[in-house]
């Protein structure tokens, strides 16, 4: 090796390599609070997105998420990757049949649960009325469900 050169091709891969690490590190710091919370926006993204036009109490829709994020079905390790998944990388969910099936029924439980507790089945038209989630239903969890 030429002595001229002060860096050998093993120090310039540390060096760029440290260097994309700071980065990530920076980036990644910098993105932390929207990450820390991608369960409870994925949530409210599910009931908004399955319910265009419709109205809701935004003080009720953060109860109903903070009830979801307590519900035992959002707790699961395998649960908590998938809605990260989807809600960082949503390719993979949607090339990964698995995951795909699992967040379509955890889509299902989710807009089920809010619009069972809340008010949008006793309105005339929800449409032109404020939906308000009032809380989970304890006499029947789903009338929905055939057993």
């Amino acid at each position: 090796m030429n002595d001229n050169h002060r860096f050998s091709p093993g120090r310039r891969k540390v060096l760029v390599g440290a260097a994309g690490a700071v980065t990530l590190g920076v980036f990644g710091a910098a993105a932390w609070t929207p990450v820390k919370n991608y369960r409870a926006r994925w949530i409210e993204q599910v009931v908004r997105d399955n319910l265009p036009g419709i109205d809701l109490e935004p003080e009720s829709l953060q109860t109903f998420v903070n009830h979801m994020l307590g519900h035992e079905r959002m707790r699961p390790a395998l649960v908590r990757a998938t809605v990260f998944a989807d809600r960082f990388v949503p390719w993979l969910p949607a090339h990964v049949a698995k995951a795909r099936d699992g967040l379509a029924g955890l889509e299902r439980h989710v807009l089920t649960e809010y619009l069972i507790g809340s008010n949008f089945f006793r309105v005339s038209d929800p449409r032109r009325e404020i939906i308000t989630y009032h809380g989970p239903v304890l006499a029947c969890s789903n009338p929905f469900t055939h057993a």
